[in-house]
């Protein structure tokens, strides 16, 4: 404990704090500069230490009372006269030289009345963990399985969660009775999701406090979806642009499709906005071993930046085919 330091300020709370705040306080800045997070950044090593200092002794009451006592800071509970008057006389009696005593005997001395004032804080559920999972458009239809890597709280195996070990802070956790954990999970996705769904996995959270039940994981569902395409239920519509030749003569050209591309045949004198059905190539249905459909409307589009002999061609094309296409148009007089 040092006295030199504000913990409060170290964890971003008021000295009115609760273990609650206390806690939370902690997970936030303790995911935020763990070390696994940041490998080799020794700022980040450093930090994280004295949050885990400020939390060894914030969170256990005894020790939060003392070294708010030695900083001048009085907390009392509420309705609590005896505890405003021990309160008071602990920061106004002189102290006496306990140089020569052992630590332990120090933390039994003064302070050790106080600690009768505070009760151990009622069992907490541990925090919600919440994680964003992308998956295709086929997944979200038929639902699927996915990896999931969360990183989490738990108690701390060498301490056993007690924060000490032979009067002494654990050296793995820091003091705080847990550990940050990376934890690899399978997790299914229910068919016909929707965009931006929550899955709810239970316990699958950060640990309980003061043996309170864990928090829940919740996946946060996204679609990925192409730019290319649009659907229809099972159907998959998309536009795809071909040259001036290739509508007039006809031939094969590559389209896209949501497993990769595809070759699509186009007949001769193929019009701009012509639709065109690739049977089978939509979104599969795993439940009724169907598949729909994918639709692909063609667009003609004129190529850019012509070449004087393209502009020849076109005009000696022009000359022997006389074509008008608005010869149709009548208009309403």
């Amino acid at each position: 404990m040092n006295k030199d330091k504000d913990y409060y300020k170290i964890l971003g709370i008021s000295q009115d704090s609760d273990n609650k705040d206390i806690k939370k306080a902690y997970r936030q800045l303790a995911r935020k500069f763990h070390p696994d997070i940041n490998p080799g950044n020794k700022l980040f090593e450093e930090k994280f230490k004295e949050i885990g200092e400020a939390y060894f002794v914030l969170v256990d009451d005894s020790k939060r009372l003392k070294y708010d006592t030695l900083r001048g800071i009085i907390r009392i509970q509420p309705d609590s006269e005896q505890a405003k008057t021990q309160a008071s006389k602990a920061y106004s009696e002189p102290q006496k030289d306990t140089s020569k005593e052992t630590p332990k005997k120090d933390f039994e001395g003064i302070f050790s009345k106080f600690s009768k004032n505070f009760t151990r804080p009622d069992a907490q559920k541990g925090d919600d963990i919440t994680t964003d999972v992308h998956i295709s458009v086929a997944e979200a239809y038929n639902g699927t399985v996915r990896k999931v890597n969360i990183l989490r709280t738990e108690k701390c195996y060498k301490c056993r969660g007690n924060r000490v070990i032979n009067h002494m802070a654990c050296d793995k956790c820091n003091g705080t009775g847990e550990i940050s954990t990376h934890k690899q999970l399978n997790v299914k996705i229910p068919p016909k999701v929707k965009e931006n769904s929550k899955i709810r996995i239970a316990g699958e959270g950060n640990k309980g406090v003061n043996g309170g039940e864990n928090g829940d994981l919740y996946l946060l569902i996204h679609t990925i979806k192409s730019s290319y395409f649009t659907y229809d239920g099972l159907h998959v519509h998309c536009e795809v642009p071909i040259t001036p030749s290739e509508a007039a003569l006809g031939g094969e050209i590559q389209v896209p499709s949501i497993e990769g591309f595809i070759n699509m045949k186009i007949p001769a004198e193929t019009r701009s906005g012509q639709k065109f059905k690739l049977a089978g190539e939509g979104l599969p249905d795993t439940s009724s071993n169907k598949r729909g459909d994918q639709i692909v409307t063609v667009k003609i589009e004129i190529p850019p930046n012509l070449t004087e002999e393209e502009r020849k061609l076109y005009l000696e094309l022009a000359r022997v085919r006389k074509f008008n296409p608005r010869e149709h148009i009548i208009f309403d007089k």
